[in-house]
């Protein structure tokens, strides 16, 4: 690892990794002491992924938003090379989180094509979070993509009022109203219009300052964190 010095110091996203398993382990025991009360043949595995999603997806969301901030207006140094704040704590827990639902995405009571898919789109974020990782880079950019997640946070809310884990009746049906158009909002703002948006900001800075961000050194950051993964 001494080529990326990103990863010079490991202890940081192994801290990561573990809290990740730990917060999975707690979700899961959780979710077994509820059985009882659930459905017959409720997945356990489904209820522990909710579960352990909520906590998760809200520390990544504030990451993900504070991090932006922190270099919003920095300009393009701190933008493609500042490499600290809560923008690598999000690429360091956003990789640490992904490695452990692996498992948890294989053990759901899912169809074959959906496990395929979601452990494809595992693998494939983690290498390209771990990119920027050993190469200690361009964290700005993976917090700014990652703000996506507050849309996120609330389809894991919608599941859980759904599904029945926090109980039933006429204010759950209102929540999960109201958590709806929480929904919808988020979406079109947090994923419809943020990823045209990040890949303009990407974009134009690559054009302005290509001199010094050239095709083939982002594509060495990629290749390096490929072959590394």
């Amino acid at each position: 690892m001494g080529d990326f010095p990103g990863f010079r110091n490991k202890l940081p996203f192994l801290g990561y990794l573990a809290a990740s398993a730990c917060t999975y382990a707690i979700s899961h025991i959780i979710a077994l002491k509820i059985a009882p009360t659930r459905p017959k043949n409720t997945d356990v595995f489904a209820d522990a992924d909710l579960i352990f999603s909520l906590p998760m997806y809200s520390l990544l969301s504030f990451l993900a938003i504070q991090g932006t901030r922190d270099h919003w207006d920095k300009g393009y140094e701190a933008h493609w090379y500042a490499n600290e704040g809560s923008a690598r704590h999000f690429v360091m827990l956003y990789a640490a989180m992904n490695l452990v639902h692996i498992p948890i995405t294989i053990l759901k009571r899912q169809s074959k094509s959906y496990k395929i898919c979601m452990t494809f789109h595992h693998v494939l974020s983690i290498t390209c979070m771990l990119s920027g990782l050993l190469n200690d880079r361009l964290y700005f950019f993976a917090a700014f993509d990652g703000v996506c997640e507050v849309s996120t946070l609330a389809l894991t809310t919608l599941f859980i009022l759904k599904d029945g884990l926090v109980g039933k009746g006429s204010v759950v049906n209102t929540l999960i109203t109201i958590n709806g158009v929480v929904l919808w909002l988020t979406y079109f703002v947090f994923r419809i219009c943020l990823f045209p948006t990040w890949l303009y900001f990407f974009l134009t800075e690559c054009y302005y300052h290509k001199e010094q961000v050239i095709v083939e050194r982002v594509m060495r950051i990629l290749v390096q964190g490929v072959i590394c993964w």
